[in-house]
């Protein structure tokens, strides 16, 4: 196989998953189709099951790889060492909590993180537990840890409740600026205990 149609292969199959999840966030895991998601991929029914035999077996796929996409751009986010340790965390909560604001009706996203882990078992919420470390990996490097320290308060402790303001924030906000101004207010409270 040549690695042009590998590429082709590749962007079809990502673009199959990213329409999926479109319809998921939209309209939930038990009111999606596998009609609604053939029309989103712009194939028919009989087409995606070429691709994949069920709603359930689409899910999983598009869900793993929504969940790459975002520890890629986590990771993208703390690597930007030019950037302040807040501007770098609050990018890791945008990447990974922030990036669904807006998309997702309230009323389906506790059926979606249900569906997810009964499909993928407590493997989705890896992607949490990664983003937590990930935190509290740069609140030790930057010296935040250390200047809340006389507090009592551990790294694991600011970024479990970083993690904790983003999840709620997450759920009150529309949009994804709204998100973002309000994690940042969260990030800068912690971060101003650094020496300037």
């Amino acid at each position: 196989m040549s690695t042009d149609s590998t590429e082709a292969g590749g962007a079809r199959r990502a673009a199959i998953l990213g329409a999926a999840m479109r319809v998921f966030l939209r309209y939930g895991f038990k009111k999606t189709s596998m009609d609604d998601l053939a029309r989103a991929a712009g194939l028919s029914r009989q087409g995606l099951y070429l691709h994949h035999r069920t709603k359930e077996e689409l899910f999983k796929a598009a869900v793993i790889a929504q969940a790459e996409s975002m520890r890629r751009a986590r990771k993208a986010a703390l690597a930007k060492e030019e950037q302040s340790a807040e501007e770098r965390i609050l990018g890791a909560f945008e990447a990974t909590h922030g990036s669904l604001v807006g998309q997702v009706g309230s009323e389906y996203m506790s059926e979606l993180m249900e569906t997810a882990v009964a499909l993928l078992g407590e493997s989705i919420r890896e992607l949490d537990r990664e983003l937590v470390n990930d935190v509290v990996r740069l609140i030790r490097s930057s010296g935040i840890a250390e200047a809340w320290k006389a507090q009592g308060l551990s790294a694991k402790d600011l970024g479990e409740n970083l993690f904790a303001t983003s999840v709620g924030v997450k759920q009150q906000v529309a949009t994804s600026e709204a998100y973002r101004e309000k994690m940042r207010i969260a990030v800068r409270m912690m971060c101003s205990r650094l020496p300037k």
